[in-house]
């Protein structure tokens, strides 16, 4: 999950503020500057720590400007992307979904932001997860992620609304004739 995170702050460095100050942002924080060394898969939250400020300083951002710009690139440019990661690791909808709230989860850990908001969800059963979910735009997004999978897996889905923060989702697998 981390290198994807990575790999979305170098695109958005280089596309935004251009390549010489990416490789000035990598250096500075031992990151493999062309492609990320081995242990960079394995970025600690410490290493995060240190990465945000010296992104923040040597692009002249406060961390909520970084913070805000970032996740607004994630949400509209790279996330989507990554979805597409996700249905070919995926097989059936329930293991998508449940990929993407963890990727959501763990952004929204990484960078606090008003934009992306976490997603609680539990497995009930081998069919089963609840979500619990802050506002109404996460329950059109948790929607929106169901509805696209259905183009990708043959599996059916049925959604209750159990009160005003939280849904049911069970997922029926179609058996392939």
């Amino acid at each position: 999950m981390k290198i994807l995170v990575l790999n979305a702050i170098k695109e958005w460095i280089v596309k935004k503020f251009g390549e010489d100050k990416w490789r000035e942002i990598a250096e500075k924080v031992g990151l493999g500057v062309e492609q990320f060394n081995p242990q960079d898969n394995y970025f600690s939250d410490d290493r995060f720590a240190t990465l945000i400020p010296t992104i923040c300083s040597s692009l002249s951002l406060d961390d909520r400007q970084f913070i805000a710009e970032f996740i607004e690139y994630w949400v509209t440019d790279f996330a989507p992307r990554v979805y597409r990661f996700y249905i070919k690791k995926s097989n059936t909808a329930k293991e998508f979904v449940i990929g993407i709230f963890k990727m959501n989860n763990y952004v929204c850990k990484m960078f606090p932001n008003t934009v992306m908001t976490k997603v609680d969800y539990q497995e009930i059963s081998r069919n089963t997860i609840t979500a619990v979910y802050p506002s109404e735009k996460s329950l059109v997004d948790i929607i929106a992620v169901l509805r696209g999978s259905a183009h990708f897996f043959a599996d059916k889905f049925t959604i209750k609304k159990i009160n005003p923060h939280s849904v049911q989702i069970k997922f029926e697998k179609v058996e392939e004739i």
